[in-house]
């Protein structure tokens, strides 16, 4: 017979966040959205509101990169906690959780991203141009796409495999309506604050990933030709390692602290070529374009 105090016992020693080192980011986390709507409800002298928001991006502008992380391996054991998760940090970014699982967990890490990708000239080698080309060109379909696709596979099919498409297709829904209803109850903020902050969010997310792959192509026979590395120190720091990015392809779901172990065991893998020291903070877009004039990049 089964004991039921037993299997309670069992479910209540699990942890409510699966990692130590993820309690801090779902801190973060629900504590982006406090940090980022607060001009909605309190008034800005003059010019402060535009301090504001350069200091507020500061504080949470890499909430993307912990969408990412979250992801690809949720933080919590706890079904609606995740769910709250991914809600809040939407709001954020602009980015929904289905929208990273469509077009980046199932669609990049198994090669069925072209609809997102950018096109052969623009990732054959690094230029200014064509970087710009790629991230300002791709954020359209980044967000487009997964939102059709989610249309196409939940409310017409509903296929749940190996997401429930019909509720990607609700939680972008909402994000939609609730942008809209904030543009309704405060048109000038929204206009001037919040969707700039979303345009930069996409720009930036766009620019990361084009110098995750320029050079490179998913069609490598070679596993360790597939993505750029970049070593920077101060960079990994701040973005949970995801400069380290072979290792990330390699093994997708293992956890952010693993990532620096795992380019270790496979390092010497990977084309000098796809290995960088400089950091791809977007703030240094002018280096990288010194950089790439002296053929450096």
């Amino acid at each position: 017979m089964i004991d039921l105090n037993i299997i309670s016992r069992v479910v209540l020693r699990r942890p409510l966040i699966i990692h130590p080192a993820d309690r801090r980011n779902v801190v973060r986390a629900f504590c982006a959205p406090i940090v980022c709507f607060f001009p909605y409800f309190v008034s800005f002298p003059g010019d402060a509101e535009y301090v504001y928001a350069v200091v507020m991006f500061l504080f949470i502008g890499k909430t993307n990169y912990i969408l990412h992380l979250h992801i690809h391996r949720p933080f919590s054991t706890n079904a609606l906690l995740n769910l709250a998760l991914d809600l809040s940090m939407g709001s954020v970014t602009g980015m929904t959780g289905s929208n990273w699982r469509i077009q980046h967990r199932y669609g990049h890490h198994r090669g069925l991203d072209e609809p997102y990708r950018g096109r052969a000239w623009e990732l054959e080698r690094y230029s200014v141009l064509r970087a710009l080309s790629y991230s300002v060109r791709s954020i359209a379909p980044t967000l487009c796409s997964p939102y059709a696709e989610a249309f196409r596979k939940g409310v017409l099919r509903n296929v749940r495999s190996p997401i429930n498409y019909r509720w990607a297709f609700c939680e972008q829904t909402l994000l939609l309506l609730f942008v809209l209803l904030l543009l309704l109850l405060q048109p000038r903020l929204t206009l001037s604050y919040l969707l700039p902050i979303y345009m930069l969010t996409f720009l930036i997310s766009r620019y990361v990933d084009y110098l995750n792959h320029y050079g490179c192509s998913d069609r490598e026979a070679n596993p360790f030709e597939r993505a750029n590395n970049s070593l920077h120190r101060s960079f990994n720091s701040s973005t949970h390692n995801f400069g380290y990015h072979t290792a990330h392809h390699l093994r997708p779901s293992a956890h952010w602290t693993e990532l620096p172990a795992i380019h270790e065991q496979i390092a010497h893998h990977i084309p000098g070529r796809c290995l960088k020291s400089f950091s791809w903070s977007f703030l240094l877009l002018p280096y990288h374009f010194v950089r790439s004039r002296r053929c450096q990049m």
